[in-house]
């Protein structure tokens, strides 16, 4: 009796605070963050908000072609430099008003610019790369490219990315990512060549996405699912004052070259949170290095007021039946995936959610120059947006939830896409297009900050990594697609894209209601949460 007394004690010193045996036993990992979170400090909380710093200098980066190509017009003024030129101009005097773009011959049977770049001198207070290599005459498909393979590298990094968090960890995908974002910018800095620059732009997507998904998955894990909400509300805050900040940065340095450079230093200085944040402990978890986890706990418990004693846990009692039997390695998760059509399922259906928010968002953005009459206003418009929808983003979550906000986002986006379809002039180069697609900016935003929230929690711990990789590829194609699609809007063009945005409307109406429940650790859990989901929920 004696010694079973004494088994019972060390028993209960080995529970966290207050909890029973049989709580311990039904307990999680979300109770643990709960826990900390709930006793946090302010350093916890900076370490949440600083880890969604890299998105104000975000748009700076990704936007950046649209700053650094920007086309000359008929309207911009131009003098000759060439030999050439001048004696052309001499001989007709009227051709010095004339577009250089509408000067041209027949050279091998095809009509060519008659002057090129080193013929003339623009008069305008930004350089462009798209002068620079003769690309604002015939050859727009070319200077799309050079912003459409972003999404090219972006596609590569999610390909490796979703091994990569899921294997060395969230924190080491995101360092991996900020090197190669940094150093291509800085490659940037001194580009003289198309195809430099192409390939510059194609490592700059891989870093661009491993960085920003590897941080998004660590804050998320490392918050309370009620509060995660509020994540979202600081990635759309943060992202809309990038456009702020992007566009003043872009106007002020009249070099494009040095423009990269500017990039370079305002992404090295708002994601060096990077080197300096704590791993997640659910990756250690669901990796079964419980010794890891145990000391990334530690960490977290030093930036609060609980007396929670990692030491004292035993963290195998925080793993649910199916994630303890379960050995994660990259073949475990496609099995997962083919042996289990509920996550198979669910999962097809965010990659395509994800592939059309993708187009719609960036498509947009690379197209303002296209849309309406000035690509800074666009951007600023953007940016207003953006804070609009960090304001109202959280409040509409928490209201209606993730599922039916994001109902409202797509449904809200396919009205105003059917209602661009007319060809309508409002005022001066204002159309009723332009107009409905800068409207539409505010339900698209929206849907691009909460798909991250919502897949962070739709995808169970065993497959985040993976799923977070495939919807993002799915978003890179999407986007990659999206510049050619919104630089060129036709009616057709408009019905489709208004057709995608009924179909993920229909989508989000086939998922789940992540707001109110755990998060699940393995595959099995996800099974475990959609049944009898539709019995009871509209």
């Amino acid at each position: 009796m004696e010694d079973q007394a004494i088994l019972e004690a060390k028993d209960v010193e080995k529970r966290p605070n207050n909890l029973t045996s049989s709580e311990e036993d039904n307990a999680s990992i979300d109770d643990l963050i709960e826990e900390l979170f709930q006793a946090r400090t302010w350093k916890y909380t900076f370490l949440l908000v600083s880890l969604n710093f890299l998105w104000i200098a975000a748009p700076s980066q990704v936007y950046i072609t649209a700053f650094a190509g920007t086309v000359p017009t008929p309207e911009d003024s131009w003098t000759c430099v060439s030999q050439k030129c001048k004696d052309l101009v001499r001989g007709t005097p009227s051709l010095n008003k004339t577009f250089p773009c509408h000067l041209t011959e027949i050279k091998h049977g095809l009509q060519v610019p008659l002057l090129k770049n080193e013929d003339i001198q623009w008069d305008l207070y930004h350089s462009s790369f798209a002068i620079e290599f003769d690309l604002y005459c015939d050859s727009h498909t070319k200077k799309t490219l050079i912003s459409s393979i972003f999404f090219g590298g972006a596609l590569t990094g999610m390909i490796g990315g979703g091994y990569l968090t899921d294997h060395i960890g969230r924190k080491k995908t995101s360092i991996l990512g900020f090197t190669f974002l940094v150093l291509s910018l800085l490659c940037g800095a001194f580009c003289h060549n198309y195809i430099f620059l192409t390939i510059i732009r194609f490592f700059q997507g891989i870093g661009s996405y491993l960085l920003s998904t590897g941080m998004t998955i660590l804050c998320l894990e490392l918050t309370p699912k009620e509060f995660r909400k509020y994540v979202i509300g600081a990635l759309a805050l943060f992202w809309g004052l990038g456009y702020f900040f992007a566009t003043a940065l872009h106007y002020l340095i009249p070099n494009w070259n040095l423009m990269f450079l500017g990039s370079a230093i305002a992404v090295a200085i708002t994601s060096f949170p990077v080197f300096i944040c704590i791993e997640s402990p659910r990756y250690f978890m669901i990796n079964n290095d419980f010794e890891s986890s145990r000391e990334s706990l530690k960490a977290l418990a030093s930036l609060t007021t609980s007396d929670l004693d990692p030491d004292k846990l035993d963290l195998n009692n925080y793993l649910t039946s199916s994630a303890k039997t379960r050995t994660q390695s990259l073949t475990q998760q496609f099995k997962d995936l083919l042996n289990n059509p509920t996550l198979l399922g669910e999962t097809l259906i965010q990659i395509f959610i994800w592939l059309c928010v993708g187009m719609f968002f960036y498509g947009k953005n690379f197209a303002w120059e296209a849309i309406i009459p000035n690509i800074y206003f666009g951007f600023l418009i953007a940016g207003v947006a953006e804070l609009l929808t960090a304001l109202v983003t959280v409040p509409l979550i928490g209201k209606f939830g993730r599922r039916r906000a994001h109902i409202i986002g797509y449904f809200g986006t396919m009205l105003l896409y059917l209602l661009a379809i007319p060809d309508v002039q409002i005022v001066g180069q204002w159309t009723l297009m332009s107009i409905s697609c800068m409207l539409s900016t505010l339900f698209v935003y929206g849907c691009f900050a909460g798909v991250y929230l919502w897949t962070g929690e739709l995808a169970p711990t065993s497959h985040r990594g993976m799923v977070f990789c495939v919807c993002s590829s799915a978003s890179t194609i999407g986007s990659f697609v999206g510049p050619y699609i919104f630089n060129s809007l036709t009616p057709i063009s408009l019905g489709g894209l208004a057709f995608l945005a009924a179909l993920c409307t229909v989508g989000c109406f086939l998922l789940v209601e992540t707001g109110d429940k755990t998060i699940c650790l393995t595959g099995q859990d996800v099974v475990d949460r959609r049944k009898n989901y539709f019995k009871y929920r509209v």
